[in-house]
């Protein structure tokens, strides 16, 4: 019983997570968000809400076009738009963690290594890329797999 309480905490948290990133993207902070910031934050997401998201979203609103912050939390866990939301954030951070490896492992041999990570400029002296491969190099193979480098994208 307990593991079904932790699953559902975790995934509590991940939505509570989900709305507050909708929340910062729309200017909300502690207040209420408006409908048109929240529609932006969406439609630049490539979310659509439907008919019926959309009713429900303007039954939110005040008469100022504004939702209060508990309401659109309630509205949120029940919403299919802040998992798809959710969703089209890990895609991104996904698809800029493998453009990125793809770009430093220069010899396609699947891991960063030493030095390939070295060869990212002079930006960085060797002390500071030896801190950054002891820090990405989970297993201490001398190789930055991809889901190791994904680490810096979260």
């Amino acid at each position: 019983m307990a593991a079904v309480s932790h699953l559902k905490n975790k995934k509590e948290a991940k939505m509570r997570e989900a709305v507050e990133k909708v929340m910062s993207k729309c200017g909300g902070g502690g207040g209420p968000i408006s409908v048109k910031s929240l529609l932006e934050v969406l439609n630049a997401n490539k979310i659509q809400p439907d008919s019926r998201e959309m009713a429900k979203i303007e039954k939110l609103s005040d008469d100022h076009g504004n939702i209060d912050r508990q309401e659109f939390m309630d509205f949120a866990k029940k919403s299919s738009l802040i998992k798809e939301f959710l969703d089209s954030e890990r895609t991104k951070n996904i698809d800029k963690a493998e453009i990125a490896f793809k770009a430093i492992d220069r010899d396609n041999s699947g891991y960063i290594d030493a030095g390939e990570l070295g060869k990212l400029g002079a930006k960085m002296n060797k002390d500071q890329r030896d801190a950054l491969m002891t820090k990405l190099d989970k297993d201490g193979d001398g190789k930055i797999t991809l889901d190791e480098f994904r680490t810096l994208f979260k």
